[in-house]
């Protein structure tokens, strides 16, 4: 019997070029789920240097703007907390900024346009945003309203359109939308429970800190066509505009100053009272910016109640001192 060699190789190659094949693709499917894990991974580290890139901006805004405020919420151990709320603060600081030295209504409305996409979790790609979404998302439920940042937006559209305020009530009104509403957009970062005794601290919180800001500022608000002081409260102490625009400082002024000051006070101090609802680790941080921002009204004091040549801060030694007795008292 006689047989075509040719015949007898063919199955033998057949059978090593499918092996070979299978060979091939498990080799191709090998490398491409590894190029695939190197892409993820990379994505990953861009991920994580541009949310650092961001939350360090953010970092940076609150302690350029103030000092204070970095001081005391540096404090917080906790890291997420800590970096949700500079992006809460540099999502605040903006918004003044359009308002204040802009004087730019379009860019607010811009602003509350591009809040409302954020809600609706579309991605807007500038650094307040992503770093708002990536540090607060732990804290701020899916229903979150964000009803504080709305507010506080509108508070900075009437800043825009200031006519200054008749009554102590529509001073407050207005503390609440540009002051009480920071607050509020932090309880949810700083606590997680008694929220409806704590909106109220945070809303009593921020009368006492701008009306400080309103006492302070007085002279430079002036100057850029602002009267924070209520018209009922400065006829009532016989202050007159006249004397507002001379810079008076006399009896009538010191008695006004001191009208409002102690208002902040006593909003200052029951807020003070109220720290131990907040978790132990956030309550340092919130009792050092408590006190001291409170001490801005005895710096104003101090100089004489001149709050029309200089605007006052608290000394660097003095805030030392002041952190000092409070950790040494706890």
């Amino acid at each position: 019997m006689s047989y075509n060699i040719k015949y007898l190789i063919r199955p033998i190659d057949s059978e090593i070029e499918g092996e070979i094949n299978r060979m091939n693709m498990l080799e191709f499917t090998a490398v491409l789920f590894s190029g695939l894990i190197a892409a993820y991974v990379i994505i990953l580290i861009l991920y994580h240097v541009q949310r650092q890139q961001d939350i360090h901006r953010c970092q940076e805004i609150i302690k350029k703007n103030s000092l204070t405020f970095y001081q005391a919420f540096s404090r917080i151990n906790n890291k997420k907390k800590r970096e949700a709320v500079y992006a809460v603060y540099a999502f605040c600081r903006y918004a003044d900024n359009l308002a204040d030295e802009d004087h730019n209504r379009d860019a607010l409305e811009e602003l509350e346009e591009e809040l409302t996409l954020y809600k609706e979790g579309v991605n807007i790609h500038h650094f307040r945003w992503r770093a708002l979404r990536t540090t607060t998302k732990p804290f701020y439920q899916a229903s979150y309203d964000y009803k504080p940042f709305y507010d506080m937006i509108e508070g900075q559209k009437r800043d825009l359109n200031h006519q200054g305020f008749e009554t102590l009530d529509e001073l407050l009104t207005y503390c609440y939308l540009v002051a009480g509403t920071v607050g509020l957009m932090l309880i949810p970062i700083l606590a997680n429970e008694h929220i409806e005794e704590l909106e109220k601290f945070a809303i009593e919180l921020g009368y006492a800190m701008q009306i400080t800001n309103i006492l302070r500022d007085i002279g430079e608000d002036y100057q850029n066509h602002r009267i924070y002081i209520p018209r009922e409260m400065m006829k009532n102490a016989n202050y007159s505009f006249d004397d507002l625009a001379h810079g008076r400082i006399n009896y009538e002024f010191r008695a006004l100053f001191e009208e409002l000051a102690t208002l902040a006070e006593g909003y200052f101090s029951t807020s003070l009272d109220s720290i131990y609802l907040f978790p132990e680790d956030s309550r340092t941080p919130l009792a050092l910016s408590i006190i001291l921002y409170k001490e801005i009204l005895n710096s104003c004091r101090e100089n004489g109640y001149d709050v029309f040549s200089k605007k006052h801060t608290v000394s660097e030694e003095k805030k030392n001192l002041l952190i000092q007795d409070y950790l040494d008292s706890i």
